[in-house]
C-alpha cells in the first residue's frame, strides 16, 4: 500500500480517536488483490477516445480519480465494430489498442488503485451494422459474439488490467437476452430463465477459461427492468448463483431495461433493493451504484448490508477528489 495513503489514514485516526472505524475505509480481499477501501468508481462513458484508444485527457481523468479510490472500473469498450455504441467509445476489438490501454492501467496502478475493464456489445443499440433484435441472431452470430468477448478479455489482461467486467445491463445485448420483454427466442437461448441466462453464462465460462483463475471476472448485471412483463425480483438470486457457478468473482448491480436509473426511486443507493437480494444470494462481493453523493450515505448503505462495495458515479465525475474528501469526513459519520 502507498505510504502516503497509510500516513493519511493514520493522521486522521490520531485526530479522531473517538470515531469508530468506517466500513468505507475497510480493506476487501478480491480474488488475488486487496482493495484498500470500499470505494469504487463505476464505468461511465466519457466519449474521449481517439480511434478507440484512451486519449491523454482520459488517462489523466482516471489518474486523478484513482488517488484514494479502491477500484476503478473503466467505461465500456466495444468487443467488435458490430457492437460499437458511439463514435468515441473505447475499443477492445483488436490488438492495436493494447499499448494505449497499458498507459492507462499504469497511470491508475501508480496511484495504488486497482482497475477492471468493462466490455460490451451494444446490439441492438449499436451505431452501425445490424441494429435488429437479438431474436434475429443466428447461432453463428452468437458464436461470434462469444469469441469477441473472449478475445477482448485476453486483450484486457495483456493491457495490465486486474480483471474484466462483462456488461449485461442498460438495454445492451446481454440484457436483451435476459429480459423476457425483449427475448422472444424459441431455441435454447430463449424462453425460461435458464435459457435466457445461457449466453451470459457461456461467455463467463469461456472468458474464465481464456484468462485463467488468477484474473478477476465480473458482471454488471441489469437485475430488474421495473417494467410490467420484464425480469422479476425472484429471478435475481437464481441469476446471481448461476453467474458465480460460471466463474464470476464480483457482481456489479444496476438496472435492466430501465438502464442506470430507478424510475420509482431517487434516494441514494436507489438500486439497494436489488443489491440486497443479490448479496443475500452471493458468495462473492456485490457492488451497489446509484445516486450516492455523500460519504454518510455510502457508509450507511455498507453498514446496513446492502452491498460490499459502493459505486460513486456522477459525484466522482464532478469532483476528482471525492474519495479523499469522503475519507477525511470520517469524524462526521457516527
Amino acid at each position: 500500500m502507498d505510504k502516503s495513503y497509510i500516513k493519511f489514514i493514520e493522521r486522521n485516526l490520531k485526530i479522531k480517536k473517538f470515531v469508530k472505524k468506517m466500513m468505507l475505509e475497510e480493506k476487501l480481499e478480491l480474488k488475488n488483490i486487496c482493495l484498500r477501501n470500499r470505494i469504487v468508481m463505476p464505468p461511465m462513458a466519457r466519449e474521449a477516445s481517439i480511434e478507440g484508444k484512451p486519449s491523454d485527457e482520459l488517462i489523466d481523468y482516471y489518474k486523478k480519480r484513482a488517488e484514494y479510490t479502491g477500484l476503478i472500473i473503466t467505461e465500456h469498450a466495444y468487443v467488435s465494430l458490430e457492437g460499437k455504441s458511439s463514435q468515441r467509445q473505447l475499443s477492445m476489438a483488436d490488438d492495436s489498442v493494447i499499448d494505449s490501454f497499458k498507459k492507462l492501467t499504469d497511470a491508475i496502478h501508480n496511484e495504488n488503485c486497482f482497475t477492471i475493464a468493462q466490455l460490451n456489445h451494444a446490439r441492438p443499440q449499436s451505431i452501425s451494422y445490424d441494429k435488429s433484435s437479438v431474436n434475429n441472431m443466428t447461432k453463428e452470430d452468437i458464436e461470434k459474439v462469444k469469441n469477441d468477448f473472449i478475445n477482448a478479455s485476453i486483450r484486457t489482461k495483456k493491457a495490465g488490467f486486474d480483471g474484466v467486467e462483462i456488461h449485461a445491463a442498460h438495454e445492451y445485448m446481454l440484457n436483451h437476452f435476459y429480459s423476457p420483454l425483449t427475448n422472444k427466442r424459441t431455441d435454447e437461448y430463449g424462453g425460461n430463465l435458464e435459457n435466457r441466462l445461457r449466453l451470459p453464462n457461456e461467455i463467463i465460462q469461456e472468458v474464465r477459461r481464456a484468462v485463467g483463475e488468477d484474473y478477476i471476472v465480473a458482471i454488471r448485471f441489469g437485475a430488474y427492468d421495473y417494467w410490467e412483463g420484464g425480469s422479476k425480483l425472484e429471478e435475481i438470486p437464481i441469476a446471481v448463483r448461476s453467474f458465480i457457478d460460471s466463474g464470476v468473482d464480483l457482481i456489479d448491480i444496476s438496472g435492466g431495461l430501465c438502464r442506470f436509473q430507478n424510475p420509482y426511486d431517487r434516494e441514494p443507493g436507489y438500486f439497494k433493493e436489488l443489491s440486497k437480494i443479490a448479496k443475500e444470494a452471493s458468495s462473492v462481493p456485490v457492488i451497489l451504484t446509484g445516486g450516492v453523493k455523500k460519504a454518510r450515505d455510502a457508509e450507511n448503505l455498507l453498514k446496513e448490508g446492502y452491498c460490499d462495495l459502493i459505486g460513486i458515479g456522477r459525484a466522482m465525475i464532478m469532483d476528482a477528489e471525492w474519495s479523499k474528501k469522503a475519507l477525511e469526513s470520517m469524524e462526521n459519520i457516527q
